[in-house]
């Protein structure tokens, strides 16, 4: 099992949301949406280089 990042389980809770018509989906949400999946892309890439070094020092 994959744990997820606080990035995209952010994203996905505005989805969930969004389409519940809890919030609105304009453009602060979808702002919102792209700069989180580029954090979690970000925050993905620091768990492999983590991952990465860990394999290296053993």
């Amino acid at each position: 099992m994959q744990k997820s990042s606080l990035p995209n389980i952010l994203q996905l809770a505005l989805q969930q949301h969004a389409s519940a018509a809890d919030i609105d989906n304009d453009e602060e949400l979808k702002t919102i949406l792209t700069k989180l999946s580029e954090l979690g892309q970000k925050v993905e890439d620091v768990k492999l280089k983590a991952k990465n070094n860990r394999q290296l020092k053993n």
